[in-house]
């Protein structure tokens, strides 16, 4: 399970350290694999242990790809996929495709996500929290029956 907010660093090979509070989690359950694809909704990329990756993998193509936004869903989500394996100092190298997509700087932050993490440009993270904060108090949650059971 991963949970909780991690500021990171990438190096100018685009390398980043994955937490070693989450790596025995990987080692253990997906072998040092990880994968890491683009966020079909948000400029971030989201990153999935292999084991994890699998099952969503399964869900994508269990999908009709007659049906356009299916098809769309795939094509962003198994086409932007890029293999990691994280290497003897916990680092994985995420793909330049991926970083720019992103908009990934210097200044990263990792977001659990219980079975995945979302990786985002530390700026970029700042505005859109932000953002989702100020939606959050205008909203009526009382109207959505899913959140109107959820205690905070």
């Amino acid at each position: 399970m991963f949970r909780g907010i991690n500021n990171l660093n990438i190096d100018m090979k685009g390398r980043l350290a994955i937490p070693s509070k989450y790596r025995g989690a990987v080692i253990s359950e997906s072998a040092s694999q990880i994968i890491v694809t683009i966020d079909h909704t948000d400029k971030c990329l989201l990153v999935y242990p292999m084991a994890d990756w699998l099952l969503v993998e399964k869900q994508l193509n269990s999908l009709n790809n007659m049906n356009r936004r299916a098809r769309n869903v795939q094509r962003l989500l198994l086409g932007h996929a890029a293999e990691c394996e994280l290497d003897s100092q916990g680092r994985i190298l995420v793909p330049a495709p991926l970083r720019n997509f992103a908009g990934l700087k210097k200044k990263l932050v990792l977001v659990g996500q219980l079975n995945k993490f979302e990786l985002w440009d530390a700026e970029q993270w700042i505005i859109q929290r932000d953002s989702w904060i100020v939606e959050a108090q205008e909203d009526d949650f009382d109207n959505d029956e899913a959140l109107a059971q959820v205690s905070i």
